[in-house]
């Protein structure tokens, strides 16, 4: 078998080395029986495809370091490599003909929103980190003192850290940055999320330095494009700016002492594992190697998760990454039992956690969803916070998730404790975020689960849809 390995013999059409790359095959291939076959790195099996085909296709896997695809056609064959930088994609065409046709075939790698080394993957298996990143707290103080930021309600803008922060960078308000962090409400949670979670994506070049690189193992948090496109990527000349001339990474170090207290904290109030190992347990799939809680003394009540997955000894690594607020929000809050604290505090995380449990479980009822949500009166009411949820299964899932909750603290807690997690929890969600069924919905999957005791929560599914079927 001939054997012909591509490096650097395709025909650039458009070609950038921190951008989407697009190349062509400078040979035409020959195949005499009308079948070509690819082989992907590391999987043994074959893909088939004709020659002749009618219909167009674009096979391909996820970018990664060193990877590549045979095709095999006849008796020869031909390496396609990887050779764009990470995160960006690849896409090379091929030529094939044969007696019966020719075509052109889009092979592809894809965009990656992540990739962590081996030695990051071994190390943090089956672990749960907490932090306070340093280029997350850098876009959560300028996105408060921003004039959104500033009309904002949603942020923790009280206390000893906010004073903190509002006297020491008083002097840098008429930075050139905040001219571009001023938007109407109607857009404000999506810039908002935009902003903040996309610097996590950014790296400080070392320990002096206010030069933020895009240099992975996370490339996206947020939106439609790799964070080096979004507001934050598309702002950062201005934000490193900011933080060269406000000094930023000396407040921060100076405030380093407080935020190992927080992080401390946010451990005794969020038992992520316990947390884990009950939604593994009760929805099977997927599984995860990996979580993070990443915050911000400075967040309110706004919060989200991303996953990202590698690669990793013959499998995938999963991590679940929460961004969420600091423990302030039930430290402050009078008249609760420390037992109390970290059953409301768990829910902040927990209903971030169970997003990615429940919404690939709904996937598979997403026509009846579809079908029985899309009558939105019934189940969110115009204003607040449900006008972010403009899907029909997005609505469903912010009802299972906030629900599924309610059941892993009737399992995990004391009924004192229970009692008045789930009371705030119904208030929050019928009340203040305008879904306004879901006392309803909560009781009766909380039902459903007390009268199928032998089921898992992913098996009550077509239950609690039966139930929403006749609410209308």
């Amino acid at each position: 078998m001939r054997y012909l390995l591509l490096v650097s013999l395709l025909v650039v059409a458009q070609a950038s080395y921190s951008q989407f790359v697009e190349e062509t095959y400078p040979k035409t291939l020959w195949s005499p029986n009308d079948s070509f076959f690819i082989r992907y790195k590391d999987y043994p099996g074959l893909d088939t495809f004709l020659v002749s085909r009618k219909k167009n296709i674009s096979p391909g896997t996820d970018a990664a370091p060193g990877y590549y695809a045979t095709f095999l056609y006849g008796k020869d064959s031909v390496r396609i490599n990887y050779h764009n930088h990470l995160p960006y994609g690849h896409v090379i065409y091929l030529n094939f003909e044969s007696p019966k046709g020719k075509t052109t075939l889009r092979f592809h790698f894809n965009d990656v929103t992540s990739y962590f080394p081996v030695e990051y993957m071994d190390k943090n298996k089956g672990n749960v980190q907490f932090d306070i990143p340093e280029q997350y707290e850098l876009a959560n103080i300028i996105w408060t003192l921003s004039p959104a930021g500033q009309k904002a309600t949603d942020l923790m803008k009280e206390g000893e850290y906010y004073t903190r922060v509002m006297e020491y960078f008083k002097p840098y308000m008429s930075h050139p940055v905040f001219k571009s962090l001023n938007f109407p409400d109607s857009i404000y949670y999506n810039k908002y999320y935009e902003f903040r979670e996309n610097s996590f994506a950014f790296n400080f070049k070392d320990k002096s330095s206010s030069k933020l690189l895009f240099n992975g193992p996370y490339y996206y948090a947020y939106g439609e494009e790799l964070a080096d496109s979004s507001l934050f990527g598309k702002l950062k000349p201005l934000v490193e700016d900011f933080a060269a001339k406000s000094k930023f990474r000396e407040f921060y170090r100076s405030n380093a002492s407080y935020y190992t207290k927080e992080i401390e904290r946010a451990k005794q109030l969020t038992p992520v594992k316990q947390m884990w190992s009950w939604l593994e347990t009760e929805f099977l799939r997927p599984k995860y190697q990996s979580y993070r809680v990443v915050f911000s003394p400075l967040i309110g009540g706004s919060h989200s998760t991303q996953r990202y997955f590698t690669p990793y000894r013959g499998g995938w690594f999963g991590e679940n990454v929460m961004f969420v607020c600091g423990t302030a929000r039930y430290d402050n809050m009078p008249g609760i039992t420390e037992k109390q604290k970290e059953g409301l505090m768990s829910g902040i995380v927990f209903t971030e956690i169970d997003h990615n449990y429940v919404n690939p479980a709904s996937n598979r009822y997403s026509q009846r969803i579809d079908s029985i949500f899309s009558k939105r009166g019934v189940w969110a009411k115009s204003g607040n916070n449900s006008d972010f949820y403009g899907s029909a299964m997005s609505v469903f899932n912010e009802y299972m998730t906030h629900s599924v909750f309610c059941l892993y603290i009737l399992h995990t807690y004391d009924k004192p404790t229970a009692d008045l997690v789930i009371e705030r929890r119904e208030s929050m969600n019928a009340d203040r975020r305008n879904f306004i069924k879901f006392r309803e919905f909560n009781r009766e999957l909380i039902r459903l689960r007390q009268e199928h005791k032998e089921l898992k929560v992913v098996d009550l599914y077509p239950y609690i849809l039966d139930w929403c079927a006749k609410q209308h």
